[in-house]
């Protein structure tokens, strides 16, 4: 027989020991020893050899890279709080809650004053009865509606004076 012995690679490391190799590799890439493209591609042949690609696939093995160059930022632990406060302190309506000042009397909304329209079905009844153009039956229909009247009229008087 002359075909090569293939035995086994012996596991040189699992993915605690890869994940120290990252910390490592992105250290250097901070530090301008190496590129990132060189960092990425050593971490994923030493991934491949140790086998760590097969054994946790490439998505761990990713995230393990990904980890040791953009590591989280560190928050403080009651940054939420010091968040809302800031948020309270810029705010005249709950700044109160922080400075010791009086509470502020609650603004009611400024109601909205809304033109009145009859309906479109109004509209459209108002325009038909003024086709019929009996006079006696329009005023008749108009006194059946007070509330539409006024706004009836200026639509009226509004078309026949740009005709």
């Amino acid at each position: 027989m002359n075909a090569p012995l293939r035995c086994p690679a012996p596991a040189l490391g699992d993915l605690d020991d890869f994940v120290e190799c990252c910390a490592d590799h992105a250290w250097y890439h901070a530090e301008g020893w190496i590129s990132l493209q060189f960092a990425a591609d050593n971490l994923q042949a030493l991934a491949e050899r140790w086998g760590l690609v097969d054994e946790h696939g490439q998505d761990e093995v990713q995230r393990c890279m990904s980890e040791a160059f953009m590591p989280l930022p560190e928050l403080p632990s009651d940054y939420a709080a010091q968040l809302v406060r800031q948020w309270e302190l810029d705010d005249p309506r709950d700044r109160w809650r922080w400075t010791g000042e009086m509470q502020p009397a609650p603004q009611a909304e400024p109601k909205q004053v809304r033109a009145y329209k009859p309906a479109d079905s109004t509209i459209d009844a108002f325009a038909y009865v003024v086709r019929l153009g009996d006079p006696a039956y329009l005023a008749t229909w108009l006194a059946s509606h007070p509330a539409d009247a006024p706004h009836l009229m200026r639509l009226y008087e509004a078309k026949h004076a740009l005709a």
